[in-house]
């Protein structure tokens, strides 16, 4: 592709990402999708550049999926691999290859394999392969962290396996949106899978995987790979339609969006941003002070940074769960009045008649200077942090911001050396805010240490079916008084085609590709396109 066409293909992207409508909410009861206007080549009714599906792949990295970090790997990986039990976008759980659990008190769980389920190369799917998955994935960057309370697995039976934990968690199988790989072949490049489609023998093809309860409603009988890297390429290979789906994050640095003619899906996702207080803060050791922050940010406006792919959040939950209490989390919706009024109830006025806010301690006048930590690098998280800035100056209260690259920011936050810091975490499935808040926990960058606040995450994790949505509301009650962090938005991540190609998907967090077998795919009888990417 010549240098000026690749430019052109990129303003094309940039000039779409100004354009996408906004799909901010909850409801994905619907195809949820943002049909995009031509930005790139019109090649008919259907947009693709030839009669093949294909997608990208990235071989220097792992196909292994247990480990695959990059993500067109993992999105190829959905295909050739079936999860043990799906979660859905509004975070149900739903029976895959396990289609029954059970436990007595959250500690001790049965997980039953269901029977139909065959590998790639002719053998059955049994417990020893899901207790084998399970064990590999626990030492894995993946989903370690997810699995970082099993205290031990096995199978008992060939349909049967039982996970220990350390820990009890009522709502452990929310947790279990992992692949499945045969027995014996972790250390495989390739390792053995059971999905809908299987490796043609060279590895630059999938093909219908006949013994598959879905195979005769697969909409495609071969899927091509293609390997393409870098951002530039893959979005000239994208614009071109020599690729014909991709996965996006409109969070990321690396998102400049995609050109041509789109059909774009978001699906919901555990990704959270927050802002995080440090207690060692002389300004924020003060509690109404932290409180009052629950009202200070404009989610919306954040919602709009992203291009309406977020969900505006003021608890710890998704929105799009079953446990989000809209009647209680509304109260905190932004407000500068009830900022003003939380600060005044908590004595802060401006003492000495310069302008901004200060508070007493015995007669001293103590100056309120806040420094908000940020990450230079991603522009949404920076353009909060000014609205912030700008919105505080506004009632009186100093805010600096203090935009680091990630090395730094790193490090300061590492040290606890800022006031507040705009953060961002994937929580688990259970929305298991753990690792956030509890003492010595990994992310615990505000150094909370609240005993009340691990009674309340624990009654919560070990609640059964009737009692969670008490459980929950309590936690999150909590969690805003004492306002240890502040939620913003859970992001919500993109599966993109090209306009008119696809039709049917239902993506979520943990296989966007789950419900292949309801696609309708065009691709005939449209115009082919040369690829000129690799000249």
């Amino acid at each position: 592709m010549s240098k000026m066409k690749r430019f052109i293909a990129l303003l094309l992207a940039l000039l779409s990402v100004l354009s996408l409508a906004a799909c901010g909410t909850a409801d994905d009861n619907k195809d949820d999708y943002v049909k995009g206007t031509s930005a790139g080549k019109e090649l008919g009714q259907t947009v693709a550049a030839d009669d093949i599906f294909t997608l990208n792949c990235n071989k220097s990295y792992s196909m292994n999926p247990l480990i695959a970090t990059n993500t067109n790997n993992q999105l190829v990986c959905c295909l050739v691999y079936e999860n043990i039990v799906e979660v859905d976008n509004s975070f149900e759980v739903q029976p895959n290859v396990v289609s029954e659990w059970s436990t007595e008190d959250g500690s001790s769980w049965t997980l039953k394999v269901a029977s139909g389920h065959t590998f790639h190369n002719g053998a059955a799917l049994t417990a020893t392969d899901v207790a084998y998955t399970i064990q590999i994935a626990m030492r894995n960057d993946r989903f370690r962290a997810r699995l970082s309370y099993v205290s031990g697995c096995s199978a008992t039976d060939s349909e049967t396996v039982v996970v220990n934990l350390s820990k009890k968690n009522m709502m452990f199988p929310a947790l279990l949106s992992i692949p499945v790989i045969q027995y014996g072949t972790a250390t495989q490049p390739y390792p053995g899978g059971s999905g809908p489609y299987q490796y043609a023998s060279d590895y630059n093809s999938l093909t219908v995987f006949s013994k598959h309860k879905n195979a005769a409603t697969m909409p495609l009988k071969t899927i091509y790979l293609k390997e393409y890297s870098g951002t530039d390429e893959t979005i000239s290979a994208f614009a071109d339609s020599l690729i014909d789906l991709v996965l996006n994050d409109p969070s990321s640095t690396t998102n400049i969006g995609y050109g041509s003619a789109n059909d774009i899906r978001g699906f919901n996702t555990t990704n959270m941003h927050y802002i995080v207080f440090n207690s060692y803060s002389t300004d924020f050791s003060n509690d109404a002070l932290r409180f009052a922050m629950n009202y200070a940010f404009d989610r919306d406006s954040i919602v709009s940074q992203f291009g309406g792919y977020a969900l505006a959040a003021n608890l710890p939950i998704n929105p799009a769960s079953s446990l989000y209490n809209e009647n209680y989390a509304k109260q905190f919706n932004y407000s500068l009045n009830k900022v003003q009024e939380a600060l005044a109830n908590a004595g802060m006025k401006d003492y000495d008649g310069d302008g901004f806010l200060e508070f007493k301690n015995g007669e001293e006048i103590i100056k309120i200077d806040l420094n908000f930590l940020v990450y230079s690098g991603s522009t949404i998280k920076v353009n909060a942090a000014k609205k912030f800035a700008e919105d505080m100056k506004s009632i009186g209260l100093q805010v600096t911001v203090d935009k680091q690259d990630w090395n730094n920011y790193k490090k300061l936050l590492d040290a606890g050396n800022y006031d507040m810091a705009y953060c961002e975490v994937r929580l688990n499935g259970d929305f298991d805010p753990s690792k956030l808040l509890t003492s010595g926990a990994p992310m615990n960058y505000g150094a909370v240490a609240d005993s009340q606040l691990d009674e309340l995450i624990s009654a919560y994790l070990s609640a059964n079916d009737d009692d969670r949505r008490t459980a929950c509301d309590n936690m999150c009650a909590y969690i805003a008084n004492k306002a240890y962090i502040v939620p913003l938005v859970f992001e919500r991540h993109q599966l993109i085609s090209h306009r008119g190609v696809v039709e049917g998907a239902k993506a979520n967090e943990n296989n966007p590709l789950c419900n292949i077998e309801n696609w309708t795919v065009k691709i005939e009888n449209v115009k082919k396109s040369e690829d000129t990417t690799k000249d």
